[in-house]
């Protein structure tokens, strides 16, 4: 068998960035970037108003308390073409241009306004004298002209389209979504939605699937449940090569009398490996179907989450232009005693806890490959390596974190 490792560099090594697409910058969150894009002009473009207040020039505060004309006002969104005139004040709104002149802007807090019988504002008296460029947001003081944005390869999150949208720089360059089309297999699967018969259970690791590959970021077909027939499987995967850029399947990988998954494969296409040193979730089918990647799942709830984790997710990432594929790991205290037999690596699904030490954690209960409660609250898997076969309540471990608490 192969180790997790190895199994995993195999697998990628069949993966590429898909090609790219443009899209509108406010469909691009959760896309990756293709390309690195610079910044066109300075953030902000123009020296603007932190506050809303009075544009000054700060030689004519002589002293304190000081009243001044009001000579206009500039407005977010005005053009502050008038130069601030010798011994006056403007009136300005936050994000407001600075107008030609000013230095400095007197938040509207330290002014008393005089106002005319009539209402209207015509002097202003400045009760504190304001500092050098005080409130004013220079040109480029977020981003300089030219400066590196957002890098080649980067996910784009609400902080960077909104940086990029700020930039004008609509459409983007990203590297299309992966369309993975899944497989579910299985003679006693159901839909959710129904009610079992004898021997009949509902069908958990499509809607498992689903949710994974959406959370991964590919678009997902779900096909199934589909018999235990090796027509219907042959059929099915065929079927799939059409649209997919991946197919995934669960069930039937094993050597059962009616594990018809890996036969297909080597049938419809060919097949690299089907076995990882790994528990659960031992039997993985990699390979091709025609010319698609093909990965299959074992049927077990659990080891379709553990066999996702560690070689679906990362496909589907490198696929997406990803530069991250794993996830992080963290090293925490085991909360009790744990064991197993050596050979394989094990992943424990652990409920992770602060303390004054750093990360603890816990086991989720009972750990066998049909336990889905196991899964509920997870925050990750702690690796329990091949060779070991005790740890002991206090050990350190790498937890691979898929959330944190």
């Amino acid at each position: 068998m192969l180790d997790v490792e190895t199994a995993r560099l195999k697998i990628l090594d069949a993966f590429v960035p898909l090609e790219t697409i443009e899209v509108e910058v406010a469909h691009a969150a959760g896309m990756v970037t293709s390309r690195d894009l610079y910044a066109p002009h300075p953030l902000p473009r123009f020296d603007n108003s932190a506050m809303d207040g009075f544009a000054v020039k700060r030689s004519d505060i002589t002293d304190v308390p000081i009243t001044l004309p009001l000579a206009g006002e500039v407005r977010a969104g005005d053009a502050a073409d008038e130069p601030l005139p010798e011994g006056s004040v403007v009136r300005i709104m936050t994000g407001a241009p600075i107008p030609a002149g000013a230095d400095a802007v007197v938040p509207i807090e330290d002014v008393v306004p005089i106002e005319e019988t009539e209402g209207s504002d015509t002097e202003v008296t400045i009760t504190v004298a304001p500092r050098p460029a005080a409130h004013i947001r220079p040109a480029g003081d977020d981003v300089a002209q030219g400066a590196l944005l957002v890098a080649s390869g980067t996910e784009l999150g609400a902080g960077e389209v909104a940086l990029i949208a700020s930039m004008g720089l609509s459409p983007v360059r990203v590297h299309r979504r992966p369309h993975v089309v899944v497989l579910s297999t299985g003679d006693e699967l159901v839909a959710p939605e129904a009610d079992p018969g004898p021997g009949q259970i509902r069908d958990s690791n499509s809607v498992a699937l689903r949710a994974l590959v959406t959370e991964a970021g590919g678009s997902v077909e779900v096909v199934g449940p589909i018999a235990d027939d090796r027509e219907a499987v042959h059929d099915a995967v065929l079927e799939a090569t059409k649209t997919a850029d991946l197919i995934v399947s669960s069930g039937g990988v094993s050597v059962g009398k009616y594990d018809h998954v890996k036969e297909v494969i080597e049938e419809v296409g060919s097949l690299e490996f089907w076995r990882v040193a790994m528990q659960p979730g031992k039997p993985v089918v990699s390979g091709r179907a025609v010319d698609v990647p093909f990965l299959g799942l074992p049927g077990n709830p659990v080891s379709i989450h553990i066999g996702f984790e560690q070689f679906v997710r990362p496909a589907i990432r490198k696929m997406r232009g990803c530069k991250e594929l794993l996830r992080p790991t963290v090293t925490a205290r085991l909360a009790s005693r744990i064991e197993k037999r050596p050979g394989r690596l094990h992943f424990v699904r652990v409920k992770l806890r602060f303390s004054e030490e750093g990360f603890v954690a816990e086991p989720t209960g009972a750990q066998g490959s049909h336990i889905q409660s196991s899964l509920v609250g997870c925050h990750g898997v702690a690796r329990f390596d091949v060779d070991d076969s005790v740890l002991e309540e206090g050990d350190p471990v790498t937890v691979e974190v898929w959330r944190l608490p």
